[in-house]
C-alpha cells in the first residue's frame, strides 16, 4: 500500500511540473516592442536571433565608452526624453567611427536628433501609400534609392504605420503613390499631395555614420515572418550580422519592458535546459520523498 501512495506521489509530482512548465509557456507580457512578448506586437523574436557572443545590452551609457570603429548600436523606440549623459555618449560613440541606428516613427527619436545636432527630423502624420500590403494604406511598401552603409540585399521593405523624414541621405523610399495622413482617414483628401517620401535616410557624424529609420515595427515578429512580402527579414539579418559587434540600447527603448517576473519567465520559455532543469529537480524531489516513505 506504501508504495503504491509512493507512487501517487511520483506522478502528482510529474504532473505538478508539467503544469509548472505549461503555466510559464502561457503566461506572456502583451507589451508593444517588448522583447519578452511572444505575440504579434512584441520583439522576442529578433531577440531570440541573435548571436549572443556578438551582441551587448546597453544599459549605461558609460558602457559606450569602450567602442571603437566597426560597431553598430541599435536604438529601438525610444520611449522618454535622453539625459544629457545620454545624449553625449551617443554622439561620441559615432564620432568614433561606429554606426548609431535609431528606428522611431512617433516617440522621442527627435529628441535624440535634435540632440545630436541631426539634419534629419521625424515627420509627423501617419505615412499612406497605394502602394500598399494587406489592404491597408499604413501598410506601406519602401524602396531602395541609394545603397546605404548598412544593407547590401534588402531591396523592398514592407513597413507598419511608418512616418517621412526630412534631411539626411535617402536610402529607402515610398513610391509616388503615397501621402501622409493628416486627418487619420485612410484616403488621400485635397489638402494632401500624393508623391515620395523618405523613410530611411543616414548623415555623417564625425567618422561615424547616424542612420535613421522611421518605423521601429521593422523588428516586431509579425513583420519577421518568413513569409513576409518585401526584404524584411534580409534587412534585419544584415544589420545584426558580420564582424562588427552589435549593442542594443537598453536605456530608451521600449524592447526592455517587463511586466512583474517578465524577463525570468521569457529566460525559461526560450532555454529549454533550464525547464528540463527544473522537472528534473521535481522528480528528484518526489524520488526523495518516496524513499523517505518506503524508509
Amino acid at each position: 500500500m506504501s508504495t503504491i501512495r509512493a507512487a501517487f506521489w511520483v506522478a502528482g509530482a510529474i504532473l505538478l511540473g508539467a503544469v509548472l512548465i505549461l503555466t510559464v509557456h502561457l503566461s506572456a507580457n502583451d507589451l508593444e516592442f517588448s522583447r519578452y512578448n511572444n505575440d504579434w506586437n512584441g520583439t522576442s523574436d529578433f531577440f531570440a536571433g541573435l548571436d549572443r557572443h556578438q551582441v551587448v545590452m546597453i544599459t549605461d551609457p558609460a558602457q559606450l565608452a569602450s567602442y571603437r570603429n566597426n560597431t553598430i548600436l541599435l536604438v529601438i523606440a525610444p520611449f522618454r526624453q535622453p539625459k544629457a549623459a545620454e545624449i553625449s555618449a551617443y554622439r561620441a560613440f559615432a564620432e568614433r567611427g561606429n554606426t548609431l541606428f535609431l528606428a522611431d516613427d512617433f516617440g522621442t527619436g527627435n529628441s535624440i536628433l535634435r540632440g545630436l545636432d541631426s539634419r534629419i527630423i521625424i515627420l509627423e502624420g501617419n505615412l499612406s501609400s497605394i502602394d500598399q500590403e494587406y489592404a491597408d494604406p499604413y501598410s506601406v511598401a519602401v524602396y531602395r534609392r541609394a545603397n546605404g552603409s548598412i544593407t547590401t540585399r534588402a531591396m523592398t521593405l514592407v513597413l507598419n504605420r511608418p512616418a517621412a523624414l526630412d534631411g539626411g541621405e535617402t536610402i529607402f523610399m515610398t513610391s509616388l503613390l503615397s501621402w501622409i495622413d493628416e486627418n487619420g482617414d485612410k484616403r488621400i483628401n485635397a489638402d494632401e499631395v500624393m508623391g515620395q517620401f523618405p523613410v530611411m535616410a543616414e548623415e555623417q557624424i564625425g567618422r561615424g555614420k547616424l542612420i535613421v529609420l522611421s518605423d521601429p515595427s521593422i523588428f516586431i515578429n509579425a513583420m519577421q515572418e518568413p513569409d513576409q512580402t518585401g526584404d524584411n527579414r534580409l534587412f534585419i539579418q544584415d544589420l545584426v550580422t558580420g564582424n562588427r559587434t552589435v549593442l542594443i540600447d537598453q536605456m530608451n527603448s521600449r524592447t526592455r519592458d517587463a511586466e512583474g517576473i517578465s524577463e525570468i519567465l521569457h529566460l525559461i520559455r526560450t532555454t529549454i535546459s533550464i525547464e528540463l532543469l527544473i522537472l528534473a529537480l521535481l522528480v528528484l524531489t518526489a524520488v526523495w520523498a518516496w524513499r523517505k516513505r518506503i524508509v
